[in-house]
């Protein structure tokens, strides 16, 4: 951008800039993505916000993404050169049939109907090591302003063989797969209903067999045609799931099928001082109010002073509904290699950092050798 658009000084930091944007994405149909720039100018006191949005398509080239973004960058520009004597220097033109083409209705062949499809073989290894893994997935969608389906199955089989000191061999091996299919109704601004079905297998969760089917409602206190800048969203599902297990689990089930209901809260929001984002989740069956899960996922990204920029967050759960763990003893083997899923009361992990920058505050110059 620094190169193709050489009529402005470009800063370091958003203070002391007359225009800042910012620049947010979500996912569209068909593998395609939403980008939307918002532009605020403020060293211009009569100009207001602007936004622009445009459309990714999934298979679009790195040279066509880099002309969308730049001609997106250009339009937001221009507003502020209106304000500055370059509006002497700018030209422009229109095809004689504008008027029609901004108009003309799109034709879709496929319906907005989307397919993906995918093979990964990895092999690597040496004297004392090696690994094999291999990954298949398909995934099919339709996404239309009025609903959203999105289907995808995916089997993941990974091996390995470790050689020890003494000659000794340990292997390891996980297979998984899965199938998953959402359907969700649009039923206005804030109301969205649907519904969710899983089914699987897993080596590491004891189980040979698994379903779920669970009706769901969401409501967002904020429009969804905001979602990019913020959100604040409750998302409540229950329905049944049915195992068949491996081996014989701590409950002393081989199969079992059990009630389920679960309310997730997630809150974002997108500013030029940071971002802010809390994800909340509680599960719990129906069957034994005990058996229950909460999460905590916290994250925060903030520009504090100029210069100064400060992230922290992490993810915390108390778990207490893992009624898949084997009832059968774990080898010291397979708790080293995370073959099989322990039980625990709790996970977490957190992070913290920040990025402080000095100096020059013009970032004009593009250097491209070595």
């Amino acid at each position: 951008m620094k190169q193709e658009i050489t009529f402005v000084n470009y800063k370091f930091e958003r203070q002391g800039a007359d225009v800042y944007v910012l620049l947010t994405s979500q996912r569209a149909s068909a593998g395609a993505e939403e980008i939307q720039l918002i532009f605020q100018y403020d060293g211009y006191d009569n100009l207001s916000a602007d936004t622009i949005s445009y459309i990714k398509e999934a298979n679009i080239s790195n040279n066509d993404e880099r002309e969308l973004l730049k001609k997106s960058i250009k339009k937001g520009l221009l507003v502020a050169l209106t304000q500055t004597s370059l509006l002497d220097d700018i030209t422009y033109n229109l095809p004689k049939d504008t008027a029609t083409s901004t108009t003309r209705k799109v034709n879709d062949p496929w319906n907005y109907w989307s397919f993906n499809t995918s093979m990964n073989l990895n092999v690597n290894g040496e004297k004392s090591f090696s690994e094999q893994r291999y990954f298949i997935r398909f995934s099919a969608s339709q996404i239309t302003e009025d609903h959203k389906i999105i289907s995808s199955s995916w089997y993941d089989f990974n091996k390995s063989k470790f050689t020890l000191s003494d000659g000794e061999e340990v292997k390891s091996q996980n297979k998984r797969y899965r199938s998953f299919l959402q359907y969700v109704k649009s039923i206005s601004d804030h109301w969205s209903v649907g519904v969710r079905t899983l089914a699987g297998s897993s080596s590491f969760s004891n189980t040979d067999f698994e379903l779920f089917l669970r009706p769901a409602i969401e409501y967002n206190i904020y429009p969804y045609s905001e979602n990019v800048t913020r959100r604040m969203t409750f998302l409540y599902s229950a329905g049944m799931v049915h195992q068949n297990y491996t081996e014989i689990t701590i409950f002393d089930k081989m199969k079992e099928t059990l009630a389920r209901h679960s309310l997730d809260i997630e809150y974002q929001i997108t500013k030029k001082w940071g971002d802010i984002s809390m994800d909340i989740e509680f599960d719990q069956y129906l069957h034994d109010l005990e058996l229950y899960s909460i999460s905590f996922n916290p994250n925060v990204e903030l520009n504090i002073v100029k210069g100064l920029r400060l992230n922290f967050g992490g993810f915390f759960s108390f778990v207490g509904d893992r009624i898949s763990i084997t009832k059968e003893e774990i080898s010291d083997q397979d708790i080293i290699l995370q073959n099989r899923q322990l039980n625990t009361s709790y996970t977490y992990f957190s992070y913290f950092g920040f990025n402080y920058r000095f100096g020059s505050a013009n970032n004009n110059i593009v250097n491209p050798r070595f």
